[in-house]
């Protein structure tokens, strides 16, 4: 069989073992990079108001666009569907693996506390399919990360969550479960949720218990203090501005075409580097949209 993502059959959910301990990552990369120099939209003008009723309820503009899991064929969709992220892994340690993805619904699943909860990116994305979390999502991606841990023997990645969060302890708990059965998986991605909190120690601790399978950086304000696994976004900077200790992020400057093809935030070595995007979502704020 080929390394290329399939749909995987519907079949029954496996036993979920219990998280054992962790193992220390070693530090390392360097930690000063240029920052591109391109004018952004400020995120005020990207942002849904305050009393938008997506923002209030803590749910996608776009509830049209959520779909219960027995409506989905499957959930994890095939990276060659997402022209940013890519189909595979084309460099470092991963190259080769074929790239799924996972999308929740943003703002159901992340904390308030996040600094895009009003400016999220997926405020511009109409069509994008969110899959509702719960009970339902986790026993289909056992199913799914079953199929394809059987089916791809040279491993394969998992980018969490191009929208959408870890919700609950329960549901990051799943994950480092399927780590732990399934030593083909790899996992990269981002989330809002910190490390002083309850889920956001979780993740820090499969960090460095999985440094080489297991990258999900947090999302920091660009003023927060330099830690490992970082990343965040600038809206707008002036030409030859630079932001100390980071790597702005490649793939948004065209020096990749994909993710895949980049690959800097799972990169051994670049754990301290924080990486940059730049801001992007809808122009303006909306005035007609799905309540």
């Amino acid at each position: 069989m080929t390394r290329a993502a399939c749909d995987p059959p519907r079949t029954g959910p496996h036993a979920v073992r219990p998280l054992a301990g962790s193992n220390r990552r070693a530090s390392g990369g360097g930690r000063t990079r240029f920052v591109g120099t391109a004018h952004h939209a400020d995120e005020e003008a990207a942002s849904l108001r305050a009393d938008h009723p997506a923002v209030i309820e803590g749910r996608t503009l776009f509830p049209s666009r959520v779909f219960d899991i027995d409506q989905c064929e499957r959930i994890l969709i095939g990276g060659k569907n997402n022209a940013k992220i890519g189909a595979t892994i084309e460099k470092g340690p991963w190259a080769g693996m074929p790239v799924l993805t996972l999308t929740l619904e943003e703002r159901a699943t992340c904390p308030r506390s996040c600094h895009h909860f009003r400016s999220c990116f997926g405020n511009a994305m109409h069509f994008a399919r969110r899959h509702r979390h719960g009970p339902e999502l986790i026993e289909r991606l056992d199913e799914e990360l079953a199929y394809y841990a059987d089916q791809d023997r040279g491993g394969f990645a998992v980018r969490l969550h191009v929208l959408g969060d870890f919700w609950s302890e329960e549901y990051v708990e799943c994950w480092a479960n399927w780590m732990v059965r399934f030593p083909m998986l790899h996992v990269w991605g981002y989330t809002a949720r910190q490390v002083h909190t309850p889920i956001g120690a979780m993740i820090e601790a499969m960090n460095l218990r999985w440094p080489a399978r297991w990258c999900i950086r947090f999302s920091v304000p660009p003023t927060a203090p330099i830690e490992p696994m970082q990343v965040t976004t600038i809206w707008r900077q002036p030409e030859g501005a630079r932001v100390a200790e980071s790597l702005s992020c490649p793939q948004q400057r065209d020096k990749f075409a994909t993710c895949g093809t980049c690959a800097i935030c799972f990169q051994p070595g670049l754990e301290h580097e924080r990486v940059v995007f730049t801001g992007h979502g809808m122009r303006g704020r909306p005035t007609k949209l799905s309540t």
